[in-house]
């Protein structure tokens, strides 16, 4: 079958018949087949997947993991004209061990982009309290490359909504019984995502560190997206 500019027709790689995908592995494989041009590219949004395989964002991002895992299809952040990251560009993979020549390289140089920001955004929040890494390693900047997509929706305003948030926490400044603070690492673990995005770290907000955060965008105007590729 050939892709048409429709979506009427997908191409898709014979090998998946014989993979062992889940199902809605498969439907966001043809939907994503579904966008792609001659070449196997395509670049929908979460949301135009999920509407159109009735499969949810969290799950659709974990299809989109397994997929390249099996090595089906590859995906990589696209920068917009004024150089901001506005989408995701797939690339459906039709022969085994295809790659594009170009896209290693450039995927790195990327995702240390992404961290060197996030990690100047902490500085800047938390810095004067929290202690900050002195170098980004692989290891950094790969988890905050990952949750940068699948956290933060390729926002760095979520971002530092959710440093803000660290901010609002006596708890992470040090305050609970051992005098035990948070750090940078800590804050990327996708468990401390989801606890700091439910409050469940927040304590009672005090006049004074109202204050501290006046001007601050409200945490809770940035709704974090679930956990999708890298996720642990």
């Amino acid at each position: 079958m050939t892709a048409r500019k429709a979506g009427t027709f997908a191409l898709i790689p014979v090998r998946a018949a014989s993979m062992d995908l889940t199902a809605c592995d498969l439907r966001v494989l043809v939907a994503i087949a579904r966008h792609a041009d001659k070449d196997g590219r395509a670049n929908p949004s979460l949301s135009s997947i999920a509407s159109s395989t009735g499969v949810s964002r969290r799950h659709v991002s974990r299809s989109i993991a397994s997929l390249e895992k099996v090595g089906l299809m590859s995906h990589r952040q696209q920068k917009g004209p004024g150089g901001a990251w506005t989408h995701s560009v797939y690339e459906i993979l039709f022969t085994s061990g295809q790659q594009i020549a170009s896209e290693p390289k450039q995927r790195q140089d990327e995702g240390h982009t992404v961290a060197v920001e996030m990690l100047r955004i902490w500085r800047e929040e938390c810095g004067a309290v929290l202690a900050a890494p002195r170098a980004l390693d692989r290891s950094r900047t790969t988890a905050c490359e990952a949750r940068f997509r699948d956290s933060f929706d390729q926002d760095f305003e979520r971002w530092r909504a959710l440093c803000r948030e660290v901010k609002a926490s006596s708890f992470c400044y040090g305050g609970g019984c051992r005098g035990w603070k948070a750090d940078f690492d800590w804050v990327l673990k996708p468990k401390s995502i989801r606890n700091l995005s439910e409050g469940k770290d927040r304590d009672g907000r005090s006049a004074g560190r109202r204050a501290v955060n006046s001007g601050a965008v409200g945490f809770e105007n940035y709704d974090l997206l679930p956990l999708g590729p890298g996720g642990t």
